[in-house]
């Protein structure tokens, strides 16, 4: 995010004696919080503080008196209509002493609406570079309210080298603020010591109680699970009771996982042998991430300027990927603006035909790729077009386009010719991590033009990078039902991640808190972090791990959360009729039935509730060999050739197909290893067993 720079003015002063409302404040912070001490970091009289507020932008400032209150100042800051960016338009002041590394910083001020609604940020920011220490969307009361900040310095600041203000522009508003300033209380006290309004500890809904638990549970029942009847059958067809079935999930049908670094996986110029092992296995049961999506390899200049290496090699990840079972996502095909377009495009920005070219080649170059289009069945087509308008603005010189937006139709028409089937997804940050009212508004604008222009795009990617402040779980649910209610379309979580000043516990109840509601959300299809691993995140503050690979405990209750609370191994012995019962959650499961000495294994893919068939009839193994030696690609099938990948063995092996209801619908004897074979089998899902002696291993097959 860019900031207009601001240079508020500095100012010389002598020390004032403090007066009676910041006595007062003094007072109340020891009666009320028992803390003692503390030395004013700017002045510490009311209206000197008040003289020295430093206004710009299309702010109406004017000071007014105020009666019966502890203050007896405010500034009245009336916003006419919203700007562009929350800070087009603000106050602030530098500080007047310095501050130390780890100091604890007690921001406070009084504020009120006179607005029907109120939207603005609270800053602390370096005013060289604006780093932030603390940025705080808040919303006023009609009444007198005083509210507190708390934060600890990351740096060392020099006298003036840190101001704190208010951003105003995110709408119309009339307000007035009093009783500005901030105390150092140093090294004196913990954070949990100093009350906090807008806390980076705390967030709308955490409450174990909170309303939204008990509902989103009730989803996930509903939603996330199927009921499956297992018949078990002998060899004569007839029903087989007292066998004991087991049913063992694999993996889910929803998606939960990460961005990924592609030059980590194996013969790529990074490898990392830890970093492989923790996305196929989080939970030391063999169980990892199965819907991924690339950090930069795929990016326009990232592909052709070879940031993470070759295309060839970035293509070997994710065939690699793609053949542990997990779901690869691209990002992005375009991000249109000048910071992330290649150089010669920016350089070239007002040749409409040669940017056309450039962009009918990419999409060509990307979505009929021979082996990328195998893996990648869902792309981030357009990434942050709300902030990001160079194409947008070089295509409204186009003749042939009523405004440059329209380019984002064509291109969307384009991929769909070039591949029907693939899931086009828009993705941004602006519905839950922009907390501007005004972009989000342009944001809404520019998708109801979309739907409007019936442009055939699938999905919606909300990227949830967590600010300081973390976004209430209701405010986060009203904002996932509304654009699901607005649009109709898919929607995933596509870059999950939180500010490392949010402490860890909070940090683990959001975790918990966010994925529980996308999980249980109608028209939510993944929860994607935008990295696991503190090596290789751009905050370096992932969800999961630390740069040691120790666990954080977000990273734990992800694990709790994804492969035991919302997972399923259940056994159950059938009755007379033959017949096991089960409510599963959605996606891959194993199914092994015993018998005395007999035993057979099955894979399923659990999508609606289900009744399937299964023989046992008399096979009992003889051998050392287990299902995974036995495998079939590429899977998902596309077409109708597949490979398939057999033990080498002096018995033969053969291999049948039957559909869920246990019924035979293609067979092949003495199956070499690489043998091909073509499927002349309708789309859909299929059990594949190959047979050993008396042993069968049993494969799921799915044609699309």
């Amino acid at each position: 995010m860019k900031f207009q720079v601001i240079v508020f003015l500095f100012f010389s002063l002598n020390a004032f004696a403090q007066d009676a409302y910041h006595i007062s404040l003094k007072s109340d912070l020891q009666t009320n919080f028992n803390l003692e001490g503390g030395s004013f970091v700017f002045l510490d009289s009311e209206e000197e503080i008040i003289e020295n507020l430093q206004e710009y932008g299309s702010a109406l400032v004017s000071d007014v008196i105020v009666d019966n209150m502890d203050f007896t100042v405010a500034k009245n800051i009336n916003i006419t209509s919203a700007e562009n960016n929350p800070w087009d338009a603000g106050m602030g002041m530098r500080t007047t002493t310095s501050i130390s590394n780890d100091d604890l910083i007690l921001v406070t001020f009084w504020a009120r609406e006179l607005s029907s609604s109120s939207q603005l940020f609270m800053f602390v920011e370096e005013t060289i570079n604006f780093e932030k220490e603390l940025y705080v969307n808040v919303s006023f009361t009609p009444d007198w309210t005083q509210y507190y900040l708390v934060f600890k310095a990351s740096s060392n600041y020099n006298i003036g080298r840190l101001q704190m203000g208010f951003h105003f522009g995110s709408q119309a508003q009339n307000i007035e603020i009093a009783g500005f300033n901030a105390i150092n209380y140093e090294d004196n006290y913990e954070v949990d010591d100093l009350p906090s309004s807008f806390s980076p500890f705390n967030y709308d809904g955490r409450e174990d109680d909170a309303p939204w638990r008990a509902l989103a549970q009730s989803r996930i029942e509903s939603l996330r699970k199927a009921d499956i009847d297992i018949n078990v059958i002998d060899s004569n067809g007839n029903p087989l009771s007292n066998a004991v079935v087991n049913i063992d999930m694999t993996q889910h049908d929803f998606g939960f996982g990460s961005a990924l670094v592609t030059c980590r996986f194996p013969g790529n110029n990074c490898y990392d042998e830890t970093y492989v092992d923790k996305v196929i296995n989080l939970d030391g049961r063999g169980h990892g991430f199965n819907e991924c999506v690339n950090e930069n390899a795929l990016k326009w200049r990232g592909w052709e300027q070879e940031w993470l290496g070759t295309p060839e090699e970035t293509v070997d990840a994710f065939e690699w990927l793609h053949n542990q079972g997990i779901r690869m996502r691209g990002h992005n095909l375009f991000w249109p603006g000048s910071d992330y377009l290649p150089d010669d495009i920016n350089e070239n920005v007002n040749d409409i035909d040669y940017v056309r070219t450039r962009i009918d080649n990419r999409i060509d170059e990307m979505i009929n790729h021979p082996e990328l289009s195998l893996y990648v069945r869902d792309w981030d087509v357009l990434n942050e077009i709300t902030t990001n308008r160079t194409l947008e603005n070089s295509f409204n010189g186009d003749p042939t386009l009523d405004n440059g937006r329209k380019l984002y139709n064509e291109i969307f028409n384009k991929v769909k010719a070039a591949d029907s089937d693939l899931e086009m997804y828009i993705n941004d940050f602006m519905a839950i991590s922009s907390g501007s009212a005004n972009l989000v508004a342009r944001y809404k604008s520019f998708l109801d033009e979309l739907r409007d222009d019936e442009v055939p795009f699938d999905g919606i990617g909300f990227q949830c990078h967590i600010g300081t402040v973390p976004n209430g779980i209701p405010q986060v649910e009203q904002i996932f039902n509304e654009f699901y209610q607005r649009y109709g379309k898919r929607m995933k979580v596509t870059e999950y991640d939180i500010n490392d000043q949010v402490d860890e516990q909070t940090q683990a109840d959001y975790m918990r808190d966010l994925l529980t509601l996308t999980f249980s959300h109608p028209g939510m299809d993944a929860f994607v972090m935008w990295g696991f691993w503190d090596g290789n995140h751009w905050k370096q503050n992932a969800p999961m791990y630390n740069l040691d690979w120790s666990i954080k405990p977000s990273g734990e209750v992800f694990i709790d959360k994804v492969f035991n609370e919302w997972w399923t191994n259940e056994e159950e012995t059938t009755g007379e009729a033959g017949l096991a019962s089960f409510t599963a959650f959605k996606g891959k499961h194993t199914v092994t039935i015993s018998h005395g000495t007999e035993s057979i294994t099955q894979e399923i893919e659990l999508l609606n509730d289900s009744i399937i068939t299964i023989q046992l009839d008399g096979v009992t193994s003889t051998t050392d060999l287990k299902n995974s030696d036995f495998n079939i690609s590429p899977s998902p099938v596309q077409g109708d050739l597949i490979t398939l990948s057999i033990p080498e063995s002096s018995r033969d092996i053969d291999m049948a197909i039957y559909d869920l209801s246990g019924k035979l619908v293609m067979k092949i004897k003495n199956v070499q290893n690489g043998q091909q074979a073509r499927l002349d089998i309708p789309a859909g899902s299929y059990n594949v067993q190959f047979e050993l002696d008396n042993t069968r291993f049993s494969k799921l097959l799915i044609k699309i």
